[in-house]
């Protein structure tokens, strides 16, 4: 059974890569995006991949959009296009964003492209798919959970 995209072509399947010390390595999440299904690909010297990767490491604030510029390019991008069922990969709830608001907006956005919203690693071992209209309270409560337990474990390396 086809899932509706030729061989060969572009499956649908896009990953928002954030690399920041209290989310799981660059390697660990493109290996998860890889492992769903997102390709990489190069033309030529050119990355072509579906892979959208924003290296804020050591980097603080209250304005997330701001600093995670190629997510903000992607977000424009898909909203002229309007890539209706294409699904985002996210490794974990807080890849999504750094607070429930951050998340919420960036959800939000991506549904009002006609995208799905896909997290690989929910409370555990599980993964969701988020498709607009979707109850996201639970996931937001995650959101805050694992941006808490990242604060108490930044607390505590500087001891």
């Amino acid at each position: 059974m086809s899932d509706g995209k030729e061989a060969g072509h572009f499956n649908g399947k896009w990953a928002i890569i954030t690399v920041n010390e209290r989310l799981p390595s660059r390697g660990e999440q493109i290996a998860r995006a890889r492992a769903w299904g997102v390709t990489e690909s190069m033309l030529g010297m050119r990355d072509v991949s579906a892979l959208i990767v924003d290296d804020v490491t050591g980097k603080r604030t209250t304005n997330w959009p701001g600093l995670l510029k190629e997510r903000a390019a992607f977000l424009d991008t898909m909203g002229a296009l309007l890539p209706a069922g294409d699904q985002v990969f996210f490794a974990t709830p807080l890849c999504i964003g750094f607070s429930p608001a951050h998340a919420r907006q960036v959800i939000e956005r991506l549904w009002s492209c006609g995208m799905l919203v896909y997290v690989h690693t929910v409370r555990g071992n599980g993964s969701a798919l988020y498709a607009e209209g979707d109850d996201i309270t639970d996931l937001l409560d995650m959101v805050a959970a694992e941006q808490n337990a990242a604060n108490v474990r930044k607390s505590r390396n500087k001891i």
